[in-house]
């Protein structure tokens, strides 16, 4: 599935940017867990803005598979009804 990794990918991109920028900011001031918590927080919060396009693409793949698989499943029952 070649848009959840385009996804993923584009999330952990997002989160080590994230982190970059707020260990640059914020390392004289805490440690590196606090930055890490506060980068995953930026990162998740932003995702919903900046991954949006990537996010409807993979629903739209996450749909058409669904779509395909209930039409085969109920294919399927029609042929054992048939039977």
């Amino acid at each position: 599935m070649k848009e959840f990794a385009i996804y993923t990918g584009l999330r952990l991109v997002l989160f080590a940017a994230c982190f970059a920028v707020l260990w640059f900011a914020l390392n004289n001031w805490l440690t590196i867990f606090p930055v890490l918590l506060v980068a995953l927080i930026v990162s998740s919060i932003l995702s919903i803005f900046v991954l949006r396009a990537a996010r409807d693409r993979l629903a739209g793949t996450i749909e058409q598979r669904a779509a395909r698989i209930t039409s085969k499943l109920d294919a399927s029952r029609r042929a054992e009804d048939d039977d």
